[in-house]
C-alpha cells in the first residue's frame, strides 16, 4: 500500500476517474477494475497500465451514455473513459454537426460521439482489427448514418506496413501507425490513400469539422489532404513536435489556433 500512497498514487486516482465516467454493466466488471488495480500495484506482478491486468472483453457506458465494445490488455477502456475528455466536451460535441470527418477513428471515441449530432459521419481507420470494432461500437449505438473506411491516409496510393507496439500481453492498438518505432511491435499490411481521394470517391464537398489523428505521420499525409482542408471550416489535430512544419500550411490555408491541450490543436477558419 505503500506504492498506492506515494509513486502509484496516480492509478488510485485513475482506477477513480474510471468509476466517474464509465458504467460497467455488472458487479463482476467493477470487480475486475479494482482486483486490476489491486494486481498492478503488487510487487510479485508486472508493471505495466492498469488495463494490462483487465483480462475479458466487456460492453461500457460512457460518463455521456454511449455504448463501446472494449478489449482486454489494450487501450480501449482507457479510450473510452478517460483520454481526451477535455477535446470531446469543449472541441468536438459542440462542433460535431453536418459532415464530420475523423482520421484515424481508432474504435470510434469520437465517430460514435458524433453520429448523434451530425448529419454524415466518415470514419477513417487502417487497422483492420479496430476497424472491426470500430464498425461494432457503431452498431452498438444504432447509428446509420456513419460510412466507414478501411484505410490510412498518405500522400500516395499504396500498401505499407502499419506498426502496433506490444508488451507482453498488453497490445497498444490505439498508437498503431506507420511509423516504426524501436519496440517490440505487430505488422500489419494497410491500404493507405490520399485523404483528398478517399473523400473525393465519397462526393464530399464540405466538412464542417475534420478530426486527425495519426500518430506522428501529419507530414508525410499532408500533401495528400490539401484540398480536403481547403473545404474544411474546423479542424481538431494531433502534432507531435516534427509534425509542427504543418502550422505553417494550416495558416496558410486560413486557420486560426483557437485552443490547445496537450499534443491536440484546435483550428478555425474564422
Amino acid at each position: 500500500m505503500r506504492e498506492l500512497r506515494s509513486s502509484e498514487g496516480s492509478l488510485s486516482a485513475k482506477f477513480l476517474r474510471y468509476t466517474f465516467n464509465i458504467k460497467m454493466l455488472n458487479i463482476n466488471d467493477y470487480f475486475e477494475l479494482y482486483k486490476a488495480m489491486l494486481l498492478r500495484l503488487s510487487e510479485r506482478v508486472s508493471k505495466g497500465p492498469l488495463e494490462y491486468h483487465l483480462s475479458r472483453n466487456k460492453i461500457v457506458k460512457t460518463w455521456d451514455g454511449f455504448l463501446f465494445f472494449v478489449r482486454a490488455r489494450s487501450p480501449d477502456l482507457y479510450a473510452t473513459a478517460i483520454a481526451e475528455r477535455y477535446e470531446l466536451e469543449k472541441w468536438f460535441k459542440p462542433l460535431a454537426e453536418g459532415v464530420v470527418v475523423d482520421v484515424g477513428a481508432y474504435i470510434g471515441t469520437y465517430t460514435v460521439r458524433a453520429c448523434k449530432s451530425a448529419d454524415l459521419v466518415i470514419g477513417i481507420e487502417p487497422h483492420p482489427f479496430n476497424f472491426a470494432v470500430l464498425a461494432v461500437n457503431v452498431k452498438l449505438n444504432n447509428y446509420s448514418n456513419a460510412v466507414l473506411v478501411n484505410e490510412a491516409v498518405e500522400a500516395f496510393e499504396t500498401q505499407l506496413p502499419m506498426f502496433v507496439p506490444i508488451k507482453n500481453h498488453y497490445i497498444s492498438f490505439s498508437t498503431a501507425s506507420l511509423k516504426q518505432g524501436s519496440e517490440k511491435h505487430l505488422e500489419i499490411k494497410v491500404k493507405v490513400s490520399p485523404l483528398d481521394s478517399i473523400l473525393s470517391k465519397l462526393g464530399v464537398s464540405q466538412i464542417n469539422l475534420l478530426k486527425i489523428d495519426i500518430e506522428g505521420y501529419v507530414i508525410e499525409s499532408l500533401p495528400g489532404m490539401l484540398d480536403t482542408l481547403k473545404k474544411t471550416r474546423s479542424l481538431i489535430i494531433e502534432l507531435s513536435k516534427r509534425d509542427m512544419a504543418a502550422y505553417k500550411t494550416l495558416k496558410a490555408l486560413g486557420f486560426k489556433l483557437i485552443d490547445r491541450h496537450g499534443h491536440n490543436y484546435l483550428f478555425r477558419k474564422l
